[in-house]
């Protein structure tokens, strides 16, 4: 991606993230349906609208290119750009009033993701990463911070819910191997990797517009982004993944979870 590709689909990403941020703030303080969905994860129309609000955006843009969202059928999911959307990353987080629900969107090119944003509307905060650039918040360079022993690592996952009989036993060695734990944060814990406040996120479940977005931020940052196994994240990866804001607590991390003790 060039300079000059860069610039326009960071600036067409950006429109679409302004206007869902504009959509939620609105709707956020207005009745809205909820429905439980297949999987037994709740939407809303708000999440349809925003979803539907980006969409228009981005065809009138790229009309080439494709479109994957959480809440409607993939427009030419083959395409060579395509375009991954979450339009409430948190939406439990969202349906209690708890501002750490986000934006995710993603331009991914032949399957990889080139360009993130994290936009978190209630903060006014908006992280944007790409391959070979240097993540920002708002404007400004981010970092993560180093983090040498697991023992000292802030850890996070989305909520411990998520998880089942066979990821559960991982979750809880990583916890007894990290200093402090904290939940329910969403996609705003791995910007905050990309910032320095966090070391360490897991989570499961996740489909290609949960974690499609986060990979430019946290690898612009300096991070580790992972499967629970070291591979690198992909389109067809699986649904388990790790990052991490130092390779040192990775590594380690990565053998608490396959149970290695040594």
């Amino acid at each position: 991606m060039n300079a000059s590709e860069f610039s326009r689909f960071t600036e067409c990403g950006a429109r679409a993230v302004a206007a869902s941020g504009a959509l939620i703030r609105e709707y956020i303080r207005k009745p809205f349906q909820v429905e439980v969905k297949g999987d037994g994860s709740p939407s809303t129309s708000v999440d349809q609208t925003v979803e539907d609000r980006m969409r228009e955006i981005i065809s009138a843009e790229h009309p080439d290119h494709g479109i994957l969202g959480e809440e409607r059928k993939a427009t030419a999911p083959d395409n060579e750009f395509v375009w991954a959307i979450d339009p409430i990353d948190g939406t439990l987080p969202f349906l209690a009033g708890i501002p750490v629900f986000g934006t995710l969107l993603a331009l991914l090119h032949n399957g990889a993701p080139v360009l993130g944003i994290i936009d978190m509307p209630m903060t006014a905060e908006r992280w944007i990463g790409a391959n070979g650039r240097q993540t920002t918040r708002n404007g400004r360079p981010v970092h993560t911070r180093g983090c040498a022993d697991l023992s000292m690592a802030l850890m996070s996952t989305s909520n411990p819910d998520y998880f089942d009989h066979t990821n559960t036993p991982a979750l809880e060695r990583l916890k007894q191997a990290t200093r402090f734990t904290v939940y329910g944060g969403s996609c705003m814990f791995y910007a905050q990797i990309a910032s320095g406040r966090v070391d360490i996120c897991i989570d499961v479940g996740f489909k290609a517009w949960d974690y499609m977005a986060l990979i430019p931020v946290v690898q612009g940052a300096g991070e580790v982004f992972t499967d629970w196994q070291g591979n690198a994240a992909g389109l067809h990866s699986g649904s388990q993944y790790i990052a991490a804001g130092d390779p040192r607590i990775h590594e380690q991390a990565l053998k608490v979870l396959s149970g290695q003790t040594d």
